[in-house]
């Protein structure tokens, strides 16, 4: 009767359990390589709603680095929902802990596109120190340490597309998103940010500043649709 061969030699046994080893080890090294990587130096988004268009369509995929949390002006990125940049420490850690296991693919807590507490995309359009108001959806801008107003596109270098529409006759520029605001400096720390579509987003002119602590990221790259490619 013909006998299995590992159950005959230790030798090849202890060969074979080893080999076992060493790939289950690389897969997991691979794995845990790939994870830090996905979470401390660029990762992938997408984008649910069309609060940025036309620049960052709805559906569109993009590549957010959480090493630069310090935005300059003009500059996209990714924070947390105004609905959830409040949650407790102990939430934060829980739910970072299951991005880094499941490569950011699921976000406990209900985040979900319809619950509406995902991070969202917003465009930065003011700085700590910054003054800004807004008159009927046009951003003026006075730098800290300046003595007048410019609009958004007078301060930045950044080229970027906001939808600014002419509302229908009867629009209630009160409802939504804020049509003008009054004159508001921020402190340190606190950034003004808005959608790229200006009659739907919201953004600052509902939530207020943005404080650092709660940006996740800057966006650096949308890479599809590939018609749409553009380095932010």
């Amino acid at each position: 009767m013909e006998k299995n061969i590992y159950a005959i030699s230790y030798k090849l046994r202890k060969e074979l359990y080893h080999r076992i080893l060493s790939i289950t080890g690389i897969i997991l090294l691979f794995f845990v390589i790939v994870s830090l990587f996905m979470t401390f130096i660029i990762f992938p988004v997408v984008n649910r709603s069309d609060s940025m268009a036309p620049d960052i369509p709805s559906g569109s995929c993009e590549f957010v680095t959480p090493l630069l949390k310090t935005p300059g002006r003009g500059d996209v990125i990714l924070m947390l929902n105004y609905r959830n940049s409040q949650e407790s420490l102990l939430k934060r850690i829980a739910k970072n802990a299951a991005l880094f296991v499941s490569l950011r693919k699921w976000h406990p807590f209900e985040e979900t596109p319809s619950s509406g507490t995902r991070p969202v995309i917003r465009r930065v359009v003011g700085l700590p120190g910054d003054t800004i108001y807004i008159d009927r959806y046009v951003v003026f801008v006075k730098p800290e340490n300046q003595s007048h107003f410019l609009t958004e596109f007078e301060v930045t270098e950044s080229k970027y597309n906001a939808k600014i529409l002419v509302p229908p006759a009867g629009w209630d520029t009160d409802f939504g998103a804020k049509s003008s605001i009054e004159p508001v400096t921020l402190g340190p720390d606190e950034y003004f940010v808005l959608g790229d579509d200006r009659l739907s987003s919201s953004d600052s002119r509902i939530w207020g500043p943005v404080n650092k602590s709660e940006i996740i990221g800057k966006v650096l790259m949308l890479y599809f649709p590939f018609s749409k490619f553009k380095l932010f």
